[in-house]
């Protein structure tokens, strides 16, 4: 209802992009779900926050989009996660009801998922995110950002160095688990994390790889990004108590330009 979480993640990134001049565009998930060819009209598709639950129909819009040619960019934590279909509601209106009916980790991944949840098999499956994303939801808590790969394109212009941090900026849930064998699959991030209580988690992985036709899909693997981007009027700045995100980061606002410039090459 209202806003929803559109003031703690997008709200961030829309000032920011648009201070810096950028064309874009807003849809919503409904609008993913529903136009998939409108998206291959684009440079670049943005998911952004915690972009939790998708339709599979979402899911294959933007594979498709990725294919044939459009950038994307993975804003975001817990993201391409719960399969969710879009229902009527009691009034015969389309998309208005939806449910959780699996995960999207692949069929090979699925049986050990519901096994560690102690969860029966109820829905299949969803198709592995990390085929779509570089890498998939695997923590809860909080880090620093870890530079890796210092000399990759990502970081440019940024003055990081291997094993820079950016501190507070991974929470409170983050992506690893990365899909390997994608073309030009390459970290640009990797460190550890906690869960608040002093327990270490799963590392955080952010990821860039090759699309088919010269594009790139980066994976920042953290709903907290778009906080090191900007802060806007009368924005509040969330928290876990294994970690907080510090605000602006210059060396956050020039990796996303080198991300975006790459888009509109």
């Amino acid at each position: 209802m209202g806003s929803g979480e559109f003031l703690l993640w997008e709200f961030p990134l829309s000032c920011w992009i648009e201070q810096q001049g950028y064309d874009v565009s807003y849809i919503s998930n409904v609008d993913t779900h529903r136009y998939g060819s409108r998206l291959q009209k684009t440079k670049g598709f943005i998911s952004v926050g915690h972009d939790e639950y998708w339709t599979l129909e979402m899911y294959d819009n933007v594979m498709a989009a990725r294919d044939a040619g459009v950038n994307l960019a993975f804003l975001s934590g817990n993201s391409v996660w719960g399969v969710v279909p879009l229902m009527p509601s009691a009034k015969g209106q389309p998309h208005r009801v939806m449910r959780r009916e699996g995960v999207f980790v692949g069929e090979e991944n699925y049986e050990r998922f519901l096994k560690s949840r102690g969860a029966t098999h109820n829905y299949p499956a969803g198709p592995d995110g990390a085929l779509l994303m570089g890498g998939r939801m695997v923590g809860i808590g909080g880090g620093p950002w870890t530079c890796v790969n210092a000399g990759h394109w990502l970081h440019e212009g940024t003055g990081m160095k291997e094993g820079d941090t950016v501190p507070g900026l991974i929470g409170w849930e983050w992506h690893g688990s990365p899909a390997k064998d994608l073309p030009g699959m390459e970290f640009v991030a990797h460190g550890e994390t906690e869960n608040g209580a002093g327990k270490a988690q799963t590392p955080h992985i952010a990821t860039i790889y090759d699309g088919p036709k010269g594009n790139v899909v980066f994976n920042a693997g953290t709903i907290w990004w778009a906080q090191g981007l900007s802060s806007p009027p009368g924005h509040v700045l969330p928290a876990h108590k294994a970690a907080q995100p510090q605000g602006p980061d210059p060396r956050v606002q020039r990796m996303m330009a080198n991300v975006f410039d790459r888009f509109i090459k």
